[in-house]
């Protein structure tokens, strides 16, 4: 069962596209924040948040223009999306018993490394 259909393509890589133009506007926005602390650029340019902001929001625009309009980098989305949908998901009962035997195989092999840490610590304190 996939909660991702074929029909839905164009949904899903705009909305795949939006997040990224945000997290780019977002980093840029924090990144030129970042350099105003560092250079002390909020005394010397009175607006500089404003001007944070504006870059902020015009590379969030530019990557999704950039995005939408590249034949290579939107028919490569197309075929992200298309392998995607080939995916088969696991059952909420085969995730289940998979986390369960994850958590043992841990538990186990945590055991055994401190096992070993207490082993060696023993002969340490014995050598020493």
């Amino acid at each position: 069962m996939s909660i991702i259909k074929s029909e839905d393509s164009r949904k899903w890589i705009t909305a795949l596209t939006v997040i990224a133009s945000v997290l780019a506007g977002y980093v840029v926005y924090k990144f030129v924040g970042q350099l105003g602390d560092w250079f002390d650029l909020e005394t010397k340019i009175s607006s500089y948040s404003m001007v944070a902001q504006g870059l902020g929001f015009l590379t969030g625009v530019g990557t999704f223009i950039y995005i939408l309009k590249n034949s290579e980098t939107s028919s490569y989305l197309q075929e992200v999306y298309n392998e995607l949908v080939k995916v088969v998901w696991p059952s909420k009962d085969a995730t289940v018993k998979m986390t369960i035997g994850i958590a043992i195989a841990l538990v186990i092999v945590a055991g055994i490394f401190t096992a070993v840490d207490f082993i060696f610590k023993k002969i340490l304190e014995f050598v020493y």
